[in-house]
C-alpha cells in the first residue's frame, strides 16, 4: 500500500485538484495486490473560462509529470533493449507530452500574463520549468537511446522528440513572445538547480513525494488522462490530441 497521507504545507490553494502522489524519479512504485486502492479519484473541470485555463495549467502539468515518468522508464529500457516496438512506445510518450504542453498552455496570452504568471511570481520570483526533477534525466536518456539505436532505427523517436521541442517552443512563443523567463529576470539563470528549487516546483504543482503503490499510481494516472480527455472532447484544441491520449492510455 502507499505510505500514510502526510500533506506538505502547500504554498497556495489556487486549484481544486487532488494531490498527485509520486515517488522520487529514481524510486520504484511499491508492488501491491491488484486493485488494493479503490477510492474514487475525482477531477472536475470548471466551466468558467479563466478558471478552466488555470485548471488546465495545473492538470496538464500533472499529466506531464506522469508522462515524464513513463518516458524515463521507456528510454532506460530502450537503451538496454533496442527494439522497434519500444521505439514506437517511447515516440508515443513524446507525442503524449506534446499534448500535455498544448493542453496546459492553451490559455490566452492575456490570461497567462494577468493570472497564471503572477501566481508563479508570487510563489517564487525565479520559478522555472528547469526545476522539474522528473524531466531532468530525459535529455540524457534520449541521447543515449538514439546512440544505442543508430539514426535509422531511432527515426520515429527522433521525429517525435523534435516535434515535442517545437510544441514547447510554440507555447513559449505564444504566451511569452520575446519576453525573458522568470528565471532570467531573477538573475539566477546560470545557477545549478538546487534540491530546494525542485521541491518548490513539486509544491507549486501539488505533487507530494512519498512511497506509492502501483494500484494507487495507476488509479490517479487513469483519472488524470480521463479528465483531460473529457475536457478536450468538450472544449477541443486539435482533433488528434484526444486520439493520441487514448492510444497512449491503451499502451500503459
Amino acid at each position: 500500500m502507499s505510505a500514510p497521507v502526510c500533506l506538505p504545507r502547500w504554498g497556495h490553494t489556487w486549484v481544486d485538484l487532488p494531490v498527485l502522489r509520486l515517488p522520487m524519479p529514481e524510486e520504484e512504485l511499491i508492488p501491491c495486490a491488484t486493485g488494493c486502492f479503490q477510492l474514487p479519484i475525482t477531477i472536475d473541470t470548471p466551466e468558467d473560462p479563466v478558471e478552466r485555463a488555470v485548471h488546465r495549467w495545473f492538470l496538464g502539468h500533472h499529466g506531464a509529470f506522469l508522462v515524464w515518468r513513463f518516458l524515463s522508464a521507456s528510454l532506460d529500457r530502450l537503451i538496454r533493449e533496442p527494439d522497434s516496438q519500444l521505439v514506437r512506445l517511447a515516440a508515443l510518450g513524446y507525442d503524449a507530452y506534446s499534448v500535455m504542453l498544448a493542453y496546459s498552455g492553451s490559455c490566452s496570452r492575456e490570461v497567462y500574463e494577468d493570472v497564471i504568471r503572477p501566481m508563479m511570481v508570487t510563489f517564487d520570483p525565479a520559478f522555472s520549468g528547469r526545476w522539474a526533477r522528473d524531466h531532468e534525466p530525459l535529455p540524457g536518456l534520449l541521447r543515449r537511446a538514439r546512440t544505442a539505436l543508430g539514426s535509422v532505427a531511432a527515426a520515429p523517436l527522433t521525429s517525435a522528440s523534435k516535434a515535442n521541442l517545437v510544441a514547447h517552443m510554440e507555447v513559449m512563443r505564444r504566451l511569452v513572445p520575446g519576453g525573458p523567463s522568470l528565471l532570467r529576470e531573477s538573475g539566477r539563470a546560470r545557477m545549478f538547480t538546487t534540491e530546494a528549487e525542485r521541491a518548490r516546483f513539486d509544491e507549486f504543482f501539488l505533487v507530494s513525494r512519498e512511497n506509492v503503490c502501483v494500484s494507487r499510481y495507476r488509479a490517479h494516472r487513469a483519472a488524470v488522462l480521463s479528465a483531460i480527455g473529457h475536457d478536450l472532447a468538450k472544449h477541443p484544441l486539435s482533433p488528434e490530441y484526444g486520439e493520441t491520449l487514448r492510444t497512449f492510455a491503451t499502451r500503459l
